[in-house]
């Protein structure tokens, strides 16, 4: 259960059975390579909240006053062709999952903009 888990998700198999089964937990390859995807995982984790406290603001003060919808809407182009990019070069997740959590944020605060400006139908 553990090889399942980890293989495709941090490791390659070879560098699973070096680390699990011969026990060589300094093989520096290996452990470039999980490190490398450890923190891809981590930026991609510490995505999720990084537009959280600006999309909460904005519903607290019931008001996206302040708000320039083309700058919105210009993030949203740049990370949804950093994403389309990424996706069709077939990139791993962990190098673009970041761009995609930021994207639905974006577009969630791009919504919120367009509601408190009494355009929600657009």
């Amino acid at each position: 259960p553990l090889k399942r888990a980890l293989v495709p998700l941090l490791l390659p198999e070879k560098c699973y059975d070096q680390i699990f089964v011969h026990w060589d937990l300094l093989h520096v390859p290996c452990l470039k390579i999980l490190l490398s995807k450890g923190l891809g995982l981590g930026i991609v984790a510490g995505a999720l909240l990084v537009k959280l406290p600006q999309v909460f603001k904005i519903l607290r003060a019931k008001s996206a006053e302040g708000l320039s919808l083309q700058s919105v809407m210009l993030e949203l182009v740049a990370l949804t062709g950093t994403m389309v990019y990424s996706i069709t070069n077939k990139f791993p997740f962990s190098s673009w999952g970041e761009a995609l959590f930021l994207m639905f944020q974006t577009i969630t605060i791009c919504f919120l903009v367009l509601h408190y400006r009494g355009q929600t139908v657009q």
